[in-house]
């Protein structure tokens, strides 16, 4: 055990609190007791009274039935929500039903925590010093000063949760939050280039939407005409977007207006939150929310002394003002204390056998654990990959916009540093392709692909040099890479790198008895190694060939990965130590209207499960006594019933005894709704470091953070721990969060540090997501045709 701080604050009068509703009860016409049609009628009844009532909704049981509950306040009827083929019946109870700390129990408790939420939101979206960036998360309408000196905002803010350790001990956990925005609108941006790409700049991105006093965000859609001559219809009258935003809309009367120009286009958005509508706006008045870049990020990262303080600060400054029902909310000032367990580093396996204890061995300074991270780099340089399995044919594809020289140079480096660590791999064979009909990479890929087909290449993996960007903004390289990516997925493995990247480090005449000959100089060397060494183990990925494994087996028998991005399902089979993983991956069907499609049906589940299984344990003796399913973000029910449903099917083919197999499945978040920091006391209560790596604390039965980087890694700012759910079955919960930090600490791209996830889900994330995308040859040409062939003409 070891003493943290957590970035909890207690609302200190929880007990005082009271909750006033009304509840609504649910029924299908001619339906008994469907679980599935009973669910779904449900939800639908939640998805329709929060937009009937513009409030709350939650789940609330009364009597041991469940309802919908609603505002106290709300005005409510009997009402039928049409339905094919079945019609679903809302019926409002009599009265306002009350809950308090006293009467609470545990099936009513995420009733009163959304209560709270929701007040608490409202409140902090009249604030008018802070603009609204998503859920739960607020940010200060004043960029930090530093964005002066730089082409972007940086807006710096909060984002919080509230949760329940039990149904007395009630906290506001809140992290520090961060928006990057352009510092141009959006309508200056469209004036940078072609008309023809207007849609491509807007459609799905995020923007900041300046409408007066009330700043949020906003996904865009579509560029339309100027605002003063598109038409919209407002109460049964047509009207200009400029006239409405100027006179009727909450811009006319803001106390601070960003400028509106007539002339501006008409920016077409929906809420994140409902898709499905559109409203027209102007585009002088949006700036576009980036990603930050690590130049930007930068700017982002907090140790935890400085993460804490702030989090102390927008406590004081912006909930110890709030009320709920009329009570002033008691928030403590400081976070809460938490002993928590630390579990082990686990002991790793590598080639020739050998074992590295994090805790033994002979370091020149200190104690063996602090030279673990560089310990683990050493032994697979001094050992060797664990794999020894042939490799299959290896190529190097160069561009032909690159010389001979220059390819066969980059082969010396990627053969030689190979081999270093894979003593059996067989060396790269340099093909070139073109690049003449650039800028179009459909065309480009059409000539790759037919001399892949012509000189028999399928079945290879390949080191493929992406040629350099030339006079334009890096699109052609970007759609290249995609669409090899996805294209050649089931042809040839393929890792990517760029030629402006390799000549960097590789110069002409280094030698000066060859001076057409690349070399690496001396002083960028180091660096060199540094990227050759991460492209390398990227390499050995694609190819399947794993540097290492765990010394010992697992506390469960069998781990399942499985994720879904768009187009693609990955499963990831990790037997005992990790010495044998399977990976393999579906076709799935993406749901009509979705961007992301993350739902899978449980009998592709169940029938790649089954068929991975089946396969094992027709040739293995040792049955599993445990299998696990862990799902990247959420699952929906369909892991569940799809491994209840291979259970008996392999039971039933007596390949197993399902009656002595233990199941579970998991849920696993690297980012959540729940933005948990931790830190440990340096020495003295003065000062903070990032907790040990391994520390571990329950928030509730079924939901536990895992801190799975942290001493003896370093880790700039703060750690951040993913966050693991207790789904389903009858494993034990916290030897399943034992297996799943010792599942982090298997990093195959790069050995001497940890992964955001556990191992079968970030393999699978690495090794479908250049794939997972919209961009196939139909797509890709389609989208040439339309913007450069006009440009080029």
């Amino acid at each position: 055990m070891k003493t943290n701080i957590i970035n909890w604050f207690r609302i200190n009068n929880w007990s005082e609190l009271n909750f006033q509703y009304r509840l609504v009860d649910v029924k299908i016409e001619g339906v008994g007791n469907d679980a599935k049609l009973l669910n779904k009628a449900f939800y639908n009844a939640l998805n329709h009274l929060a937009y009937s009532t513009k409030g709350v909704v939650a789940t609330a049981y009364h009597e041991n039935k469940r309802y919908v509950a609603v505002k106290g306040d709300a005005i409510l009827k009997q009402e039928t929500i049409t339905g094919s083929p079945m019609n679903v019946i809302l019926t409002p109870l009599e009265g306002v039903f009350q809950l308090n700390a006293k009467t609470l129990d545990d099936q009513n408790l995420d009733l009163a925590l959304k209560f709270l939420d929701s007040t608490i939101n409202w409140q902090l979206n009249k604030n008018r010093n802070l603009w609204d960036a998503g859920i739960n998360t607020f940010l200060k309408k004043t960029p930090l000063p530093l964005s002066s000196e730089i082409e972007t905002d940086i807006y710096q803010g909060f984002k919080f949760k509230i949760v329940a350790a039990d149904k007395d001990n009630v906290f506001i956990c809140l992290d520090l939050a961060y928006r990057y925005a352009d510092k141009k609108t959006l309508s200056e941006l469209l004036k940078l280039i072609p008309k023809e790409r207007h849609n491509d700049l807007v459609s799905n991105r995020n923007f900041l939407y300046l409408n007066g006093d009330d700043w949020y965000t906003v996904k865009g859609k579509s560029i339309g005409g100027s605002i003063s001559e598109h038409m919209i219809l407002i109460n049964q009258k047509n009207v200009s977007v400029y006239d409405y935003i100027a006179h009727d809309g909450k811009y006319a009367n803001a106390k601070f207006k960003a400028p509106l120009n007539k002339n501006s286009e008409t920016l077409f958005y929906s809420y994140p939150s409902n898709p499905a509508s559109t409203f027209a706006s102007a585009a002088c008045l949006a700036k576009r929310i980036r990603f930050a870049e690590d130049d930007l990020h930068r700017n982002s990262i907090n140790d935890p002394n400085k993460r804490f303080y702030k989090a102390e600060l927008f406590i004081s400054n912006y909930f110890n003002h709030l009320k709920f029902n009329g009570v002033d909310l008691k928030i403590s000032a400081k976070p809460y204390k938490k002993d928590c367990k630390v579990f082990d580093l686990p002991t790793l396996k590598y080639g020739k056998n050998a074992v590295l204890n994090p805790y033994e061995g002979t370091v020149k300074y200190g104690k063996p654990i602090d030279a673990f991270p560089k310990r683990r780099r050493e032994f697979v340089f001094r050992n060797g990959i664990l794999s020894e399995s042939p490799f299959t044919n290896q190529y190097l594809f160069i561009p032909d916009s690159v010389s001979l020289s220059f390819g066969k140079t980059l082969k010396y480096y990627f053969d030689k540093g190979m081999n270093n660590i894979a003593p059996h791999f067989p060396g790269f064979n340099i093909h070139e392709y073109s690049t003449k009909s650039a800028p179009f990479a459909h065309k480009v890929f059409s000539d790759l692909k037919r001399y892949i087909e012509q000189n028999r290449l399928a079945g290879g993996s390949a080191i493929f040099v992406l040629p350099e960007s030339s006079g334009e903004d890096g699109s052609f390289v970007r759609s290249l890479h995609k669409i090899i990516k996805k294209e050649l997925f089931d042809t040839v493995k393929i890792k990517c790198v760029s030629a402006a990247s390799l000549k960097r480090y590789l110069k002409l005449g280094v030698n000066e008895r060859y001076p057409l000959s690349y070399a690496v100089p001396d002083g960028l060397m180091r660096n060199f190694i540094s990227y050759q060494t991460n492209t390398l183990f990227e390499h050995l990925i694609i190819n399947k060939k794993w540097p290492f494994a765990l010394a010992h087996n697992l506390n469960h028998d069998l781990y399942i990965g499985i994720d879904a991005h768009e187009f693609y399902a990955g499963f990831c089979f990790f037997f005992g130590n990790g010495e044998k993983i399977v990976f393999d991956v579906d076709k799935v069907s993406k749901g009509t209207g979705t961007f992301r499609n993350e739902k899978i049906n449980y009998k592709v589940i169940a029938d790649k499960i089954y068929a991975v299984l089946s396969r094992h344990l027709s040739v293995e003796d040792n049955k599993p006594k445990s299998i696990v399913i862990l799902r990247d973000g959420v699952s929906y029910g369909e892991e569940e019933k799809a491994l209840c449903d291979v259970m008996q099917r392999l039971s039933d083919a007596k390949l197993l005894d399902k009656a002595v197999v233990q199941t579970g499945v998991i849920d696993v978040a690297k980012s959540t709704s729940v933005p948990v920091r931790a830190a440990a006391f340096n020495g003295n209560y003065r000062s903070l470091s990032n907790p040990d790596c391994g520390t571990y604390f329950m928030m509730n039965k079924k939901d536990a953070f895992i801190f799975n980087t942290g001493t003896p890694y370093f880790v700039p700012g703060s750690s951040k721990p993913i966050h693991v759910t207790f789904t389903s079955g009858d494993i034990d919960f916290e030897k399943t969060l034992e297996d799943i930090f010792r599942l982090t600490q298997i990093t195959f791209s790069s050995p001497d540090r940890p992964t955001s996830l556990p191992l079968p889900l970030k393999l699978i994330d690495t090794l479908i997501r250049d794939v997972a995308h919209e961009y196939d040859f139909a797509f890709t040409q389609e989208k040439e045709i339309k913007t450069l062939q006009p440009s080029l003409n």
